[in-house]
Formats: structure tokens, C-alpha cells, sequence
């Protein structure tokens, strides 16, 4: 089936192709609303949007519709603090510590301000199991931070921190600047600039934002991410003896035919794809609810997670008050014994996709930024012109320029794959090209994308509301952004540019 939509805004008439890889994203079903624009030497030359701001489709998304990016929202957040250090009230060879005393805790003592842009301080994600809303606690992150170990050698590796790097970078402007991260962005950047960009959004732009509409994860990243917790902590002692004569069968089902089943036999647990017949329990969640496996593996201090109207369970109350327990220790002890990347994902988890006020209102400055592809644009346009947007300078050429600098180039703990770190941002490679070698940029789960070009003077935006999991083969060919709505549109302009 075609769904057709109305393209809304400005394209300039040799950037056609652009207009028709944003329309052909919604014909072929991949966006529910979406809008993407362009920036040339600080000036749009595209500006669009289309489609519905509800999953229903019965409310357009307008011109000034705006959406929770996640990560995009790191690199504003860099900014504010490559501004910080353009003041000299940060200094990226310094230690944390001297800005944040109480940093200095537990081998944190040399981590550099450097380390925590480049997402090598070894802080990918917080130790201690909380509550998801703990994460809206500023005090409470930044305490935990503060107190914690790093999971390995600062400096020596990189480790996406997903969620942790807003609140590391956060706290050191607030502690140099007297201004929480949201609150300096706004008033050094976004309200000079006019940029209709929030962290930490007010009540007034509710009626404006769009919910994100959640995806299923991709059915072959489940089994190794359940395989590598099972495999984690499938010989541990204390899940050994919680086990003990434990003989189960229980169904994951995500509805459809994406169906899983772990059987507890025989003191081990086996993770295996596919139905199973007459599961003692199944756990069973809606294709537009959020990834079950973090349901199911809810920290002991979530235990709610368990009563959600988005989860329904069927089978004896008994059989999953001992599999609950059993889940319930198999996430403590992947925390404690799992890799980097499990230990960051089981520890970043939360719970809504940015549904509910409180997620909105908080101040978390890795990932609950608000915009629209017009915004996200005019943030890369201001790194894209080197600091200096119609007229007004809010950082120096000399130090913006840093966050090209190459801090470590090797296979990324937590993401799987090599990845390129300037000081917060990606830089080209040869899996992830850019036309122009003075280029950086990221992107938000789900698919948000924000690019600069500091050659050519380009800066990029894509924001959705419809988000998707690619396969790993997407993600390989996949040259510019791993989405692959983003990718087209990426490519497209840059084609339109003759740049490829």
C-alpha cells in the first residue's frame, strides 16, 4: 500500500532529489511525520516536513511540531561546553576534579575534561540499580558518578556514554558557569540564535511536541543481547542456587511471529528464537510498547515495571513470582559481571519513550533535547560556520575547531564497532565517509541525525517521530547516517551538491 503525504515548506529546485527521498521515506512505510532541512553558509535551502503527529494520523505535523531527538542532543550539549572552555573557565587538559572536587573518588582522580567529551572516561553508565525516575534526580546521577569506579582505564578506550555523558558534561558547566546545562543553552545559544531548540522543556511547547511512536527492536539483536546476559551470568553462583531444581518453560512474545522462549533446566537457561507449546508463564507486550526485554529485566528497585498496563503476563502467580525473582538477579548479577555494553544498556534503561511530563520538564543533556530537523540544523550550522551565525560570535574558530581533533579511533565498548571520537562528536571514516574531511557529526536512537561540514559550511537535520532498528546489514551499507530514512537524505543532498 502507497501512503501518500503532503510535503510541506521550503526546497530550493536543485535539491528536488532531497524532496523526493523525504517523500519516498513515507510512501514505503518508514515515517509517520518527519522533517529534515539543510543549511548553506548559515542560510536554509531546505526546510520541510510531512505526515501526522500521533500514530492515529489524525493530527498534522506543522511547521513548528517539535520531538525528543535522544542523542542528537549531545552535540549542543558539547557545545555549551567547548564554549565553556572558549571562556577559559574549562580547560580540556585539566582534571574533572579540579571543577568537581567530589570527582575525585575511586580512580577518577585523572580523568580529564577531555575523557569525559570523548566518552573515554570509563563512566559509560551508573553501577548502583535505581529506579528509572531516579534518572530525573540531577543530585542523585551526579552523586553516583561521582562515587563510582570507572569500567576501565580513562583514556585508554572509548564507551558510549549513552546517557551518562549529559550529566558528566552538565554538572561541569554548572559548576563553572553558575547555570544548569538546559539553562545556559538557552540563554547563550538558543534564545540569541533563536533556536527552537529545549533541555529541559517548559510547559508552553507541550501542545507542540510529538510522541515518539516506539519500534520493535530488530529480531536478530534480541538473542544476542538476551544470550549475552544468560551467558554472563548463567555459571554464577548465586543464579546457579536460585535455580537449584527450577524447571521452567516461559514466553517472550512481542506479538506476531516475533516470539522467544528461555527454558530453566536442569540448572541452566537456554535462550532460544520461536513458540514454544504450554509455557508454564509468558510475558507479552504490544510490537508499539517498548523493548520487552527491558521490561522483564527491571532492577529491584522498578518493580512496578511488572504491574504496567503495557505488560500483561499469563500463567500461575506462583510460577512468576519465581521467575520474576530469577530475572530480577539475573540483572543485578549483569551488572556486576556483564560487559561494558551490558552493563550500559541494563543501567541506562527508562521507562516511557519520553511520554510523560516529568521526562520532558528534566534536564538531560545526552538525551531528552527537543526540536525539529530546523533547529537541529541551525545548531549544526553554528559549528558548521565556525562559531558565528548571523553576525553574532558565541565561540571562538580556534577552539571550536578542537572538536575535530581526533581523540581515539578503536572498536567502541559499548556501540561494537570502531568509532572515530573528536571531542564529542563522530569524524569521518571509511565506513562512515563525509565529502569533506573538516565534517563531524551523530545521531539520536531511533533515527534523529545532525551533520556538520566546517569546509563547505553545511549544516544537516533529520527528526522523527516513527522509530526504527536497523538490521546490521542496513547499518553496513548504510554510508552516512545507519538509519536508512536519514541516509537517503543525507546522500541526496550531498549529491545535489556534486560533493559525491
Amino acid at each position: 500500500m502507497t501512503n501518500k503525504v503532503e510535503i510541506h515548506g521550503l526546497c530550493e529546485p536543485r535539491f528536488e532529489a532531497v524532496k523526493e527521498a523525504f517523500t519516498k521515506n513515507f510512501e514505503e512505510g518508514m515515517e509517520v511525520g518527519a522533517s529534515f532541512a539543510v543549511t548553506i553558509n548559515g542560510e536554509y535551502v531546505i526546510d520541510i516536513w510531512g505526515g501526522y503527529k500521533d500514530p492515529e494520523r489524525s493530527q498534522l505535523w506543522e511547521k513548528d511540531t517539535i520531538c525528543n531527538v535522544y542523542s542528537t542532543t549531545k552535540v549542543p550539549t558539547v557545545l555549551c561546553t567547548m564554549m565553556c572552555v572558549d571562556r577559559a573557565l574549562l580547560d580540556l587538559d585539566e582534571n574533572v576534579a579540579k571543577y568537581w572536587p567530589e570527582f575525585a573518588q575511586n580512580g577518577k582522580e585523572n580523568i580529564l575534561v577531555r575523557h569525559v567529551l570523548s566518552h573515554t572516561s570509563g563512566l559509560s553508565g551508573i553501577e548502583e540499580i535505581i529506579p528509572s525516575r531516579a534518572w530525573y534526580d540531577w543530585n542523585k546521577i551526579t552523586s553516583l558518578l561521582a562515587a563510582q569506579k570507572p569500567w576501565w582505564e580513562p583514556g585508554t578506550k572509548s564507551g558510549y556514554h549513552s546517557a551518562t555523558h549529559g550529566f558528566l558534561l552538565g554538572e561541569l558547566v554548572r559548576r563553572v558557569s553558575g547555570k544548569s546545562l538546559g539553562t545556559f543553552f538557552k540563554e547563550e545559544i538558543a534564545n540569541p540564535l533563536k533556536i527552537d531548540f529545549h533541555i529541559g522543556l517548559a510547559e508552553t511547547h507541550v501542545p507542540r511536541v510529538t510522541k515518539l511512536i516506539p519500534d520493535l527492536p530488530i529480531m536478530e539483536y534480541i538473542p544476542l543481547f538476551m544470550g549475552g546476559i544468560f551467558n554472563t551470568v548463567g555459571s554464577s553462583e548465586i543464579v546457579q542456587k536460585e535455580i537449584g531444581n527450577l524447571e521452567k518453560k516461559v514466553m517472550l512474545d512481542y506479538g506476531d511471529e516475533d516470539q522467544f522462549t528461555i527454558i530453566i533446566s536442569n540448572g541452566k537457561i537456554k535462550f532460544t528464537t520461536g513458540k514454544i507449546e504450554n509455557p508454564d508463564c509468558s510475558f507479552i507486550v504490544s510490537k508499539q510498547r517498548a523493548a520487552l526485554m527491558y521490561w522483564i529485566f527491571s532492577s529491584r528497585n522498578d518493580e512496578p515495571d511488572y504491574l504496567s498496563e503495557n505488560l500483561k503476563m499469563e500463567g500461575k502467580s506462583e510460577d512468576f513470582d519465581q521467575i520474576k525473582k530469577l530475572f530480577e538477579l539475573i540483572a543485578t548479577e549483569a551488572r556486576r559481571l556483564g560487559t561494558v555494553g551490558i552493563k550500559m544498556l541494563l543501567s541506562g534503561r527508562l521507562r516511557d519513550f519520553s511520554g510523560d511530563r516529568e521526562w520532558q520538564a528534566a534536564e538531560m543533556p545526552a538525551s531528552n533535547g527537543h526540536g525539529n530537523a530546523r533547529s537541529v540544523a541551525r545548531i549544526a550550522s553554528v559549528i558548521a560556520c565556525e562559531g558565528e551565525l548571523d553576525g553574532i560570535r558565541i565561540i571562538s574558530r580556534e577552539t571550536l575547531e578542537q572538536i575535530l581533533e581526533e581523540q581515539i579511533f578503536v572498536r567502541d565498548l559499548v556501540m561494537g564497532y570502531p568509532i572515530r571520537w573528536g571531542l564529542g562528536v563522530a569524524l569521518p571514516t571509511k565506513e562512515r565517509p563525509r565529502p569533506n574531511p573538516r565534517s563531524c557529526f551523530w545521531g539520536g536512537m531511533g533515527g534523529s541525525a545532525i551533520t556538520m561540514d566546517l569546509d563547505a559550511k553545511i549544516g544537516i537535520g533529520y527528526v522523527m517521530n516513527k522509530m526504527r532498528s536497523q538490521t546490521r546489514k542496513e547499518t553496513a551499507v548504510n554510508l552516512y547516517h545507519s538509519d536508512t530514512r536519514g541516509n537517503r537524505l543525507i546522500k541526496a543532498t550531498y549529491e545535489s551538491l556534486d560533493l559525491i
